[in-house]
């Protein structure tokens, strides 16, 4: 498997040129838009995955991976781990290029900020990272059983039921609502810090914080366990 992680190294390195400049330029313009932020940042972490399956899919590399020595098992545990790394990464970038900006920024655009921003605290880190891992397990399965183009136009149109379904049921919790009332704005101005931290509060005033804690880490473990076990069936099946 390192080898195929290399492979997806190389594969992005000559492209290094276009993602990293524009994910620089995301982040520092996402701070004109504060309750953006979180989303654009994490669109350019996923820059990495998108950019793997694109250049593998448009030279149609799945055909000549199944000719090496290599299971398909393999291959997707591979892409699996190559674009959790990278959402890792962008959480990395993240909090350095908040901090960054920040730092030089002047006081009107600090005026835009109100409380502590995502990318400076440990609730915000955490959310990036679990929405970023959320996306990868969601969307792989799909990758892997229609190939880039309908898999991901379907993962679209599933995540965007997913989360007004989620949106929804932020807008009718109590924790959510006390937020909304606080800041006086909709649950859609929410940062999803604030929802996940308000979905966790209430987990964990009936559980306890740690049996809650628990209950979520072995839920999002499982829960990856079942999108890399689709993926590698779905990907034995297919014909390449």
């Amino acid at each position: 498997m390192p080898h195929l992680l290399m492979k997806d190294v190389r594969l992005v390195a000559p492209f290094l040129w276009l993602i990293v400049p524009a994910h620089m330029l995301m982040g520092a313009q996402s701070f004109l838009l504060p309750e953006f932020d979180f989303w654009w940042n994490l669109a350019a972490a996923l820059t990495w995955t998108v950019a793997v399956v694109s250049i593998e899919w448009h030279f149609d590399a799945d055909r000549l991976l199944a000719s090496l020595p290599v299971t398909r098992p393999t291959v997707v545990r591979a892409r699996y781990a190559s674009a959790l790394a990278g959402v890792a990464l962008g959480a990395v970038l993240y909090v350095a290029y908040g901090h960054g900006v920040m730092a030089i920024a002047g006081e009107r655009l600090i005026g835009r900020w109100h409380g502590v921003p995502a990318w400076a605290s440990a609730d915000g880190v955490c959310a990036f990272l679990a929405v970023g891992y959320v996306l990868v397990i969601g969307f792989m399965p799909f990758y892997f059983r229609f190939g880039l183009p309908f898999g991901a136009t379907l993962f679209v149109v599933s995540a965007g039921i997913t989360v007004s379904a989620a949106t929804g049921l932020a807008r009718v919790g109590d924790s959510t609502a006390r937020l909304v009332r606080a800041q006086g704005g909709a649950a859609m101005g929410l940062q999803p810090s604030e929802i996940i931290r308000g979905w966790f509060s209430s987990l964990a005033a009936s559980w306890g914080e740690g049996p809650a804690a628990l209950a979520l880490f072995v839920g999002a473990a499982m829960l990856g366990f079942l999108s890399v076990w689709l993926s590698a069936r779905f990907f034995r099946r297919r014909e390449l």
